[in-house]
């Protein structure tokens, strides 16, 4: 199972909810999802499988990446 970002990039914008984060990953056919603040530390393991939900300040996606 691997993660095609592109689906998702609908989501950016939206506030960071359990449910937007969940619809997301869905969307992009991941296994896993990370969805990470401002500031907080991420690991830089790669994983075909897992979708990263990055937010912004105001609690929105920022941005949407696999990996």
């Amino acid at each position: 199972m691997a993660c095609d970002a592109a689906p998702a990039q609908r989501f950016v914008g939206q506030p960071a909810t359990s449910a937007n984060v969940e619809a997301a990953r869905q969307a992009a056919g991941a296994r896993t999802v990370r969805s990470l603040k401002p500031g907080q530390p991420m690991t830089m393991d790669y994983r075909g499988d897992r979708l990263n939900v990055l937010q912004d300040a105001a609690g929105k996606i920022d941005k949407i990446s696999c990996g």
